[in-house]
């Protein structure tokens, strides 16, 4: 110690690198997901380190190259710390979502002169008269009070008679949900040249769905993918055309992936299993307007069962995923073409039988085509599935690390779940700590397609899947079945398979 107070410098060394050493330490204590042993084994090597540092500060021949070796490691810690600290950040961003965005325009005509509400203070103004009213009333609200005066409005029964309207003249301007857009474009091709957005506002909304309080690492739970039909903003509400529900054992290490067409012809519920179409049947995938929660519990009462979370990606996030993750490897059931290039540019991409390497752009090729398959949306379906299990076995493998930060700073914009961050953390933990192979599986409902007039388009007949109940049945078992197995059955069913092959 005497040799240490006279190198006044040598002493500051050592402190700065023992709080160093105490700061690396208490962050991987603080954010949870670092399982223990890896914090015990941090804790060592800091130990190490310092006693180094401490016998190297003594030697006359070696306390320079240890104050360089100090600077080294306390430079190492810095950043070991704060990628550590951005991706606990990261996790609370993505988790606890529980809010809804949704977007209400006022459209006039493309050659109307009107430039704000103000100069249409005096337009008769077309709203839906029962979808989205709560939503439309607000932005009505609004409206007035930005024109100073009382707004005239005519109601009309769907979008395309609201559209109609506007196209005849009958209205100047007709308010619509930016979710509810894809239902206008359907009809309406040209509808994005021939209008012009008068002002928008934006409504934030606490979705009203009690959260579960499961134990994700030692109970199973399932989680809820929704794939939306918009760029940008994940919070905003826009039909789902990928409805995929993730059923999750962590005892048994077991995923099913179930996955249900976007047409699927059935009634829409809201929280607490309150109808939203009052029995009337819609697509599944117009659920998505009504917002996430509406898409969660239509699913839950078609299939019986409890959904605990959800997870919203939209087109933004695929491509940015697959393209972070350097490419995936996914698994395609037969050869095929798709046409469904990036933003409708009509890019031709092939996909052979067996194993594809892809980036962002042909991924999503991968995943929205459903025209050159004979089965069509079931299809489509199963790739989402195969597409889901090569991002997962991509993002659990060592090669992920080298894009990780980038990963990380972008994940924040890609995903939206009500997971809690404390559960998405302690998942984390659990899967460094025994680093598990998950058995992925899969279901499909299936169904038959036919026409028939939905509840968001009630003036019109379009293509509906028509549910099959045996196939529904079935997935509800394959469903519980998972959510009720445990370690036991996991070996009577690897003993009864040893006894089957033996015989």
């Amino acid at each position: 110690m005497k040799v240490l107070l006279q190198r006044k410098l040598s002493l500051v060394f050592l402190i700065i690198q023992l709080l160093a050493s105490i700061a690396i330490c208490g962050l991987a204590i603080y954010v949870e997901f670092i399982p223990t042993k890896y914090i015990v084994a941090v804790a060592v090597v800091c130990l190490v380190l310092l006693a180094y540092q401490f016998f190297s500060q003594l030697a006359d021949s070696s306390y320079i190259i240890g104050r360089v070796l100090c600077v080294f490691f306390c430079a190492f810690f810095i950043g070991g710390g704060y990628y550590v600290y951005d991706a606990y950040a990261t996790m609370s961003d993505i988790g606890g979502a529980e809010t809804k965005l949704d977007i209400i325009s006022f459209y006039v005509l493309k050659d109307d002169k009107a430039q704000s509400i103000a100069d249409a203070k005096d337009y008769k103004y077309g709203i839906l008269s029962v979808h989205d009213r709560e939503n439309t009333d607000k932005a009505m609200a609004d409206a007035k009070k930005e024109a100073g005066q009382d707004l005239k409005t005519q109601e009309y029964s769907d979008m395309a008679t609201l559209v109609d309207a506007l196209y005849a003249k009958e209205v100047q301007v007709i308010v619509v949900n930016q979710g509810f857009l894809s239902l206008v474009e359907e009809q309406y091709k040209t509808f994005g040249d021939d209008t012009r957005e008068l002002v928008k506002h934006e409504i934030e909304t606490v979705l009203d769905k009690e959260l579960t309080q499961t134990d994700v690492t030692t109970k199973p739970f399932s989680v809820y993918i929704s794939g939306i039909d918009k760029y940008g903003s994940i919070k905003q509400t826009s039909r789902s055309d990928v409805n995929v529900i993730a059923t999750i054992n962590p005892i048994t290490k077991k995923i099913l992936l179930t996955t249900t067409p976007r047409d699927y012809f059935v009634p829409l519920y809201g929280p607490k299993g309150k109808s939203v179409s009052g029995g009337v049947r819609d697509k599944l995938t117009h659920a998505g307007n009504f917002g996430v929660d509406c898409s969660l519990s239509t699913l839950e009462k078609l299939y019986d069962i409890d959904i605990d979370y959800y997870v919203r990606v939209n087109f933004t996030s695929l491509k940015k995923i697959v393209d972070l993750l350097g490419g995936v490897e996914v698994y395609s059931d037969s050869d095929f073409i798709s046409d469904w290039g990036p933003h409708g540019a009509g890019t031709h991409y092939k996909f052979k039988k067996g194993y594809n390497k892809v980036n962002g752009k042909k991924a999503l090729a991968f995943c929205r085509e459903r025209h050159h398959f004979a089965n069509g949306d079931h299809q489509r379906g199963r790739n989402h599935q195969h597409m889901i299990e090569a991002i997962l076995n991509k993002a659990m493998s060592p090669s992920v690390l080298q894009n990780f930060s980038s990963l990380l700073k972008e994940s924040k914009k890609m995903f939206q779940t009500s997971m809690s961050t404390k559960k998405i953390v302690s998942l984390c933990n659990m899967q460094l700590d025994d680093m598990a192979r998950w058995k992925i599986s899969y279901a499909n409902a299936e169904g038959t397609g036919s026409k028939s007039t939905t509840y968001s388009m009630p003036s019109l007949r379009a293509y509906v899947c028509i549910p099959n109940q045996d196939s529904i049945n079935k997935i509800t078992k394959k469903i519980k079945k998972v959510m009720k197995e445990t370690e036991a059955d996991i070996e009577d069913d690897k003993k009864d398979s040893d006894k089957a092959d033996s015989e």
